[in-house]
């Protein structure tokens, strides 16, 4: 059964908080979730959550199959026997959640107990982007105010080059105005200082970048951190800042790190944040057939049923864009 939301995609606005993507994504077509490694209650009490909230319908288990019927049990789960993917070790279960996507058998993939690296490499097989990578949206107040925003690339991309780079600004910048309905997101590229220095191979980065043409987007870098989030920053210490530099600081809504240590170590601190209800939020992984959901032990539920939220969108998404393509 659809309703007129599900016909009409996602349907892009403003969000006030990351919570809005639960609602936003309560009124699109339930979604199948294949999860990798399904053989914990945790991750089954999650993904029947995102069912309570009409953002899933159907869940597919791939993994040790005495396993995952018995964690079904304890969470009293009924399952078919086409809803279980056996297999004999992680290597197998990546191959066979990676095979069902591709058959078109579900709309998300979710990380269970699984390691990460394994899936990862098996996911890879389903690229459909030269860059894959994380986008997290988030909400802190300590930050821009409790705005929204958007932080790359804190868990997939190790090799940031100049090339990797614009891939992260791309994928970052399709999910900011695809998803969260941004239409020019600000982009500001990370570093330790808004000057270019010779010895900060950063600062030489947001300068290439920011010289890019970037027709659906303001990209300006380098930019300290401060002087991208706050405008009271920008007051005291921006004067000489001017056109793109002007228009992003203080007002970024995209943060692009340059390279994973950065990123990982930003998004951690928000996570702390997080923890001590001071924030929100989601992540998405950009550039593979279907979105895929790469969750942390620590993450709180939450967190979790943000990002399946935000993965139901950008399935809607994905599937416009292959409609527009076509």
């Amino acid at each position: 059964m659809t309703n007129d939301a599900t016909d009409a995609g996602p349907c892009p606005a403003h969000i006030e908080a990351v919570s809005d993507l639960l609602l936003m994504a309560g009124r699109l077509r339930p979604k199948t979730v294949i999860v990798a490694g399904g053989d914990r209650e945790d991750d089954l009490r999650l993904v029947e959550s995102a069912r309570d909230h009409g953002i899933v319908e159907r869940i597919i288990l791939a993994g040790d199959e005495q396993a995952v019927r018995r964690a079904a049990d304890r969470v009293g789960i009924d399952l078919a026997d086409e809803d279980i993917i056996p297999t004999a070790g992680e290597e197998e279960t990546a191959a066979r959640t990676v095979e069902c996507v591709k058959a078109g058998g579900a709309d998300l993939v979710l990380k269970g107990n699984i390691s990460t690296p394994i899936l990862n490499r098996a996911i890879l097989r389903l690229r459909v982007r030269d860059t894959v990578s994380l986008v997290t949206v988030f909400d802190a107040a300590p930050i821009a105010d409790g705005r929204p925003m958007l932080l790359t690339d804190p868990g997939v991309t190790t090799v940031c080059s100049e090339q990797r780079m614009v891939g992260l600004v791309e994928n970052a910048v399709d999910v900011a105005r695809s998803i969260l309905g941004i239409d020019r997101p600000r982009v500001a590229i990370l570093s330790a200082n808004e000057k270019v220095i010779e010895s900060l191979p950063s600062t030489q980065m947001g300068r290439n970048l920011a010289e890019r043409q970037w027709p659906d987007a303001v990209v300006y870098g380098p930019l300290s951190f401060d002087l991208a989030v706050s405008e009271e920053s920008v007051r005291l210490k921006g004067s000489s800042l001017a056109g793109a530099a002007r228009e992003v600081a203080g007002k970024a809504d995209v943060l692009v790190c340059p390279c994973l240590d950065s990123a990982n170590i930003l998004y951690k601190v928000i996570m702390e944040m997080v923890k001590y209800g001071l924030g929100t939020f989601a992540g998405v992984t950009v550039g593979v057939m279907v979105p895929y959901v790469i969750l942390s032990r620590s993450d709180n539920v939450e967190t979790k049923l943000h990002s399946i939220a935000l993965c139901s969108m950008a399935r809607e998404w994905l599937n416009m864009e292959r409609s527009a393509a076509r």
